[in-house]
C-alpha cells in the first residue's frame, strides 16, 4: 500500500515504562535518515507517554516526552515501545481505553520489542498473527491464546505490525518507509544506516532454536517445533509421530543420531527451558509456571527444575532479582 502522495506521515512513539532504548532508536532513526534522503520532512515523529512525563529506558536513560497520550488526536502510525518486565507495566483503565481509541483512529499500529504484549493485553491482536521478542514468546502464548504468535523477526497482519525488538526494529521501519516512498528510498536509508543485510522479516529468531539445528533434518525440526507448541499438555511420542507421519521408532533413532538424546528427554529439556524463561522473566506464580509447562505438581516441577538447573525455581528467581538490582 503506497502512501507516496502523503505530504507528511505522522508517527507517534508511545514509550512505556522501562522501554528498550535499542529498539526505539532502531525504529526512529530510519525516519530521520529518510527525511535526510528526501531533503524534506516527509516523516514527523514524536514521543509520548501515558502521563506526559519523561520516559525512563531499560538502561536508565531518560527520553523527553513531547506530550501525553491524551494529547494525540491522530497519527498515521502508533508505535508502542516496551521491553523487559512489560507484564509489570501498570496501565489504568482510562489509559488502556485511550490506547484502544487511538489505535482505532490511526492507519497503522506497531508493537516494538515486547509492545505486542501490550497490544494483546488490550485485545487488539485477537485472531491476528504477531511476533514478540523470544524471551517473552512462551509467556505470551500462555496468556494470549487468541493471538497467533510466530517467531519471525517481523510480522504484519492488516494494519498491525510487530517486531521482535533489537535491530529488527530497523527492518520494520525500513519496510514502512518502502510502503510510503518505495524501495529505492528505503534502500538508501538502509545504506546510510550501514544496514546492508536488509531482512524481509520472515526470518526466524535464531535464539528460539534451542540447539544448533542447521544440520538437523527438516522433519526432525518439525517435531521440535511441535514439542515447543505443546508444552502445557505434552504430546506422547506416538502423537508426535502420527502428526509428523513418522514412526516412534524412527523418531528414537533420529533424536539419538542428531541430538544425542531420546525424544522425550529433549521434550523435557524444551519444557524446562521455557519454564526457566518464565521464572526469570515474569512474575507468574511458580506453581502456575509448572502447570503451564506440563508438570503434574509443584513438587515434581521443582525437583525436575533443580536437576536441570542446579537450584529450585524460587531460588533461581531470587538470584535473578538480586543480579538485576546490582
Amino acid at each position: 500500500m503506497s502512501r507516496s502522495d502523503a505530504a507528511t506521515v505522522d508517527v507517534c512513539f508511545l514509550l512505556l515504562e522501562n522501554f528498550s532504548l535499542i529498539s526505539f532508536a532502531s525504529a526512529i532513526e530510519p525516519l530521520r535518515i529518510a527525511n535526510k534522503v528526501l531533503k524534506h520532512n516527509s516523516f514527523n515523529y514524536r514521543c509520548c507517554t501515558v502521563d506526559g512525563l519523561d520516559a525512563i529506558a531499560s538502561n536508565g536513560s531518560v527520553m523527553r516526552a513531547d506530550c501525553a497520550l491524551d494529547q494525540i488526536a491522530h497519527a498515521d502510525l502508533l508505535a508502542v515501545c516496551s521491553s523487559d518486565d512489560v507484564e509489570r507495566v501498570r496501565l489504568t483503565p482510562k489509559q488502556k481505553a485511550l490506547i484502544r481509541q487511538l489505535a482505532k483512529r490511526v492507519d497503522g499500529v506497531a508493537g516494538i520489542c515486547t509492545g505486542a504484549y501490550v497490544l494483546a493485553d488490550l485485545g487488539l491482536l485477537d485472531g491476528r498473527a504477531c511476533t514478540i521478542h523470544w524471551e517473552y514468546a512462551d509467556l505470551f502464548r500462555e496468556l494470549f491464546p487468541r493471538a497467533h504468535l510466530v517467531d519471525n523477526l517481523i510480522q504484519a497482519d492488516g494494519r498491525f505490525l510487530t517486531c521482535a525488538g533489537g535491530t529488527a526494529a530497523i527492518d520494520l521501519m525500513v519496510g514502512f518507509i518502502a510502503e510510503v516512498h518505495g524501495s529505492a528510498v528505503a534502500s538508501d536509508v538502509a545504506d546510510i544506516a550501514l544496514h546492508h543485510d536488509m531482512r524481509s522479516g520472515d526470518e526466524r529468531q535464531h535464539t528460539l532454536l534451542r540447539d544448533d539445528l542447521e544440520m538437523v533434518p527438516k522433519k526432525l525440526r518439525g517435531c521440535i517445533d511441535l514439542m515447543t507448541e505443546h508444552v502445557s499438555e505434552p504430546l506422547s511420542l506416538q502423537e508426535i509421530g502420527s502428526r509428523m507421519c513418522v514412526s516412534p521408532r524412527q523418531l528414537q533413532r533420529d533424536f539419538h543420531k542428531y541430538l544425542n538424546c531420546a525424544p522425550l528427554e529433549y521434550y523435557s529439556k524444551i519444557r524446562l527451558d521455557i519454564a526457566r524463561q518464565m521464572v526469570r522473566r515474569t512474575s507468574m506464580r511458580i506453581i502456575d509456571i509448572g502447570i503451564a509447562c506440563g508438570f503434574s505438581s509443584g513438587s515434581h516441577f521443582s525437583k525436575r527444575y533443580r536437576a536441570a538447573h542446579g537450584l529450585s525455581p524460587a531460588q533461581d528467581r531470587e538470584l535473578r532479582g538480586r543480579i538485576r538490582k546490582n
